[in-house]
């Protein structure tokens, strides 16, 4: 039997529309034994809610076999005065954090939904106010540094261009709190209580699923859904274990494999 961290946009679901045979696949893991964590970039929507619009697509899964981005930033930035741009959803999954509009210790950056709210989260008048505080010694952070996700409509601009704006006007380095960052990985073993040798990364994206998952010593299964392009393959340094056309795949594989 095997670990299996499996992402969730792009793999599970797109827009949230279910991936054909995404839930019957995840049923199918348990009933086979398999030990399952679902890992998410996704920082739009406290980790309760992400769960039950699982559970309502068909998933079976229980809250704390979610990890996300916000609480692992709630864990990171404890007790700290934290200048946060990033959507209302996840305001509750920061419990502990003092959020603060100056005078911060950190800057947090989340990412982007497919609503209106990013046009006011990440206005010039807020990015410059991050620019200032990390002038005045603030550490930057960000939940993930993500170019683009997928979406029923198509690619669309995710945070990581703002990330990296602050990181080339300030010449400071962003901490990634979510996905590819070996910290997060670390988390989702140690909730299994597993090795990464005996544990797969189910992904949809070649540079931060299978790349960083395969650096941190996991098998990796990248899914063609998503955010998959066949040209990203011949662009890495690394090869996945397995390349299936979606995890509905993944069952059967695994059990003339393992």
């Amino acid at each position: 039997m095997a670990c299996i961290l499996l992402d969730v946009d792009g793999v599970l679901h797109v827009s949230g529309e279910a991936i054909p045979g995404a839930a019957a696949a995840v049923a199918a893991l348990r009933e086979s034994g398999h030990t399952l964590r679902f890992v998410t970039n996704n920082s739009t929507m406290p980790r309760a809610q992400l769960a039950e619009e699982l559970r309502a697509l068909g998933f079976e899964l229980a809250d704390d076999e979610l990890q996300t981005t916000a609480r692992t930033a709630a864990r990171e930035l404890a007790g700290k005065r934290v200048f946060a741009l990033v959507m209302a959803g996840v305001v509750p999954d920061l419990e502990g954090i003092e959020l603060v509009g100056e005078g911060a210790e950190a800057v947090l950056i989340g990412g982007c939904d497919e609503t209106l709210e990013p046009n006011q989260v990440f206005s010039y008048m807020n990015l410059a106010r991050a620019f200032a505080e990390i002038q005045m010694g603030a550490e930057l952070y960000c939940l993930h540094k993500n170019r683009w996700w997928q979406t029923s409509r198509g690619p669309l601009l995710d945070a990581g261009a703002f990330v990296a704006g602050l990181e080339y006007a300030t010449g400071v380095e962003a901490t990634v709190l979510g996905k590819p960052s070996p910290a997060y990985f670390a988390a989702a073993l140690d909730a299994l209580g597993a090795e990464p040798e005996l544990t797969w990364l189910v992904g949809d994206d070649a540079e931060a699923d299978v790349r960083a998952a395969q650096l941190f010593g996991m098998r990796t299964a990248l899914v063609r859904t998503g955010k998959f392009r066949p040209d990203t393959l011949e662009q890495l340094d690394v090869t996945p274990d397995v390349v299936l056309s979606s995890v509905a795949d993944l069952p059967d594989w695994l059990e003339r494999t393992l």
